[in-house]
């Protein structure tokens, strides 16, 4: 399978529920840039096995993905997507945490980082983010909560 239809095949599917699960949020950049930071969180399960396959991911009614990217907005309106190191924790409702390993993949223009997630049914987990494009020393920080429910 050729990697841009690899890439096309994970935004198809996360086309069907991109409406309610895919979010973004901006921040101030460098000069007059932005930059878009998207995030997404999804159930294991809406991967196809050979997509979870190759990128090693768990495919289970239990485990959740998350999938982040970074887009920086130049002031003409041209955007790129931009490597970054992201670091983060998810919280439970007591309170536990675990820290989350990110993998970065590139396919293409294409860059972002996934890590996966166990997760209670519709429990509501907390995650919070830093995310350091290349080349900037100070974080973007964001925080966000997702409930997980089983196909």
């Amino acid at each position: 399978m050729k990697p841009y239809s690899i890439v096309l095949s994970l935004v198809v599917m996360l086309a069907s529920f991109t409406a309610f699960a895919e979010q973004k949020k901006i921040f101030d950049g460098p000069g007059d840039s932005e930059y878009d930071l998207h995030y997404i969180a999804f159930n294991s399960t809406f991967l196809k096995p050979e997509i979870a396959k190759q990128y090693a991911l768990i495919r289970s009614k239990a485990m959740g993905v998350i999938n982040i990217s970074v887009i920086q907005r130049y002031p003409d309106g041209s955007t790129k997507a931009v490597p970054a190191v992201v670091q983060g924790k998810v919280t439970n409702e007591i309170q536990q945490q675990q820290f989350l390993a990110f993998q970065q993949v590139i396919e293409g223009p294409a860059i972002y980082y996934l890590t996966q997630v166990q997760f209670s049914e519709g429990k509501h987990l907390r995650f919070d983010l830093e995310v350091y494009p290349q080349g900037q020393s100070e974080p973007l920080i964001h925080r966000f909560s997702h409930a997980f429910f089983s196909d």
